[in-house]
């Protein structure tokens, strides 16, 4: 059978969700159970065994005459089934959907941005769904109540073991000193601004003025270029903050180095950061909120997510040698468990699913009607 998969994510550079699809992709590919062509809108890697072919980039403005061009290169692919790694949509091929999270949703965004009104577009229109935790099934079946149950897989993501693992102390070593860290350092992954603070990094530079110790420092990889003056205003005496950019490889050393990574986010469709960090060996301080319970079971230092005090008793606690070493070695175990293949197997079963969906009769009067519609909107559309 033929997948027709859309690059979205590839082209706006979401590093995280084109990771999973890279993998997922390689490992569908590479036993035959799809011929897969990308629709490469720019930033697409050689995948082996997946056929790329340029399509235009995703422009917000344009979704519907976007889905007609999608359908007719579905339609002159062959295509059995299609699926997207952000929210566009065919119309009238058979669709299965990967649902990351359910943030704007939630934390209130403006859902009437066209990006967004996109999201339910896609919903409505898929006939299966896989999502990345059971946190993000529960929260998209709460705010879609006319999905069915059975429609819905839930798959977590794998950890990518050739990168990151334990590595050697001199490799760390030199890691840190090519980065000046020649103090202690607590490590802050991805955002620390967020729509509504959902990130909630404040959390974590509120409880530092506290600490029994200053004898630290911090370090941010991603996220905003520069870090914020309230941030290094609140910081204390003698404690410095620095941010950059790494590749994987150097962000496993990060990891490796740290006392520990701080996340305290109050939602995550999956949170790979945690998981990241307990497969390079390093200590985490996490939430329960969204599915980072999920993420982190009981490896973990959890806080519930709004107490400064308490934030502040686990960056002291952490720091005990036999905290870090036992809270290093259940990472590891914990960490091992999650795997790609299972989630390449689920979405197989789900894209099959949305193949033998697709014939019934009743799928193909939606599919008709909603070609019409989504036609008419193309000659409508504001540019």
């Amino acid at each position: 059978m033929h997948l027709v998969v859309d690059g979205v994510f590839f082209q706006l550079n979401n590093t995280g969700i084109a990771r999973v699809w890279q993998t997922i992709l390689g490992i569908i590919a590479a036993r035959g159970d799809f011929e897969i062509t990308l629709l490469d809108r720019g930033g697409v890697p050689e995948i082996d065994g997946v056929n790329r072919i340029s399509f235009p980039a995703y422009k917000a403005a344009d979704v519907a005459a976007d889905s007609i061009m999608i359908q007719h290169f579905c339609d002159l692919l062959k295509a059995d089934v299609f699926t997207t790694t952000y929210y566009s949509t065919p119309l009238t091929t058979p669709m299965a959907l990967m649902v990351y999270d359910m943030i704007p949703e939630l934390f209130d965004f403006d859902m009437s941005l066209r990006g967004w009104m996109e999201k339910e577009t896609a919903i409505s229109y898929a006939q299966r769904y896989l999502c990345i935790s059971h946190n993000t099934k529960r929260d998209l079946l709460k705010i879609y109540d006319e999905i069915r149950e059975d429609h819905v897989g839930v798959a977590y993501c794998g950890v990518d073991t050739a990168t990151f693992f334990p590595k050697l102390a001199k490799e760390i070593s030199n890691f840190r000193e090519r980065h000046e860290l020649h103090r202690p350092y607590f490590l802050f992954v991805g955002s620390r601004v967020q729509h509504n603070s959902y990130k909630n990094s404040n959390l974590f530079f509120d409880a530092l003025p506290n600490m029994a110790t200053s004898d630290f420092d911090i370090f941010c990889v991603g996220g905003e270029k520069e870090i914020e003056a309230t941030v290094l205003d609140r910081l204390p005496a003698g404690v410095s903050a620095q941010r950059v950019t790494l590749t994987d490889h150097e962000l496993s050393l990060a990891y490796g180095g740290a006392i520990a990574l701080v996340y305290p986010s109050l939602y995550e469709g999956f949170g790979m950061p945690v998981i990241e960090a307990m497969a390079s060996g390093c200590p985490v301080i996490t939430t329960q909120r969204g599915s980072l319970a999920e993420a982190a079971g009981d490896a973990a230092l959890l806080v519930e997510g709004t107490s400064v005090p308490e934030m502040t008793a686990a960056l002291n606690r952490i720091q005990d040698p036999a905290i870090q070493a036992d809270l290093r070695t259940r990472g590891l175990d914990h960490a091992a468990g999650f795997r790609w293949e299972p989630m390449a197997d689920l979405f197989c079963e789900k894209l099959q699913e949305a193949v033998d969906a697709g014939s019934a009769p009743a799928t193909q009067e939606f599919f008709a009607e909603w070609s019409r519609l989504r036609r008419l909107q193309s000659q409508v559309d504001y540019k």
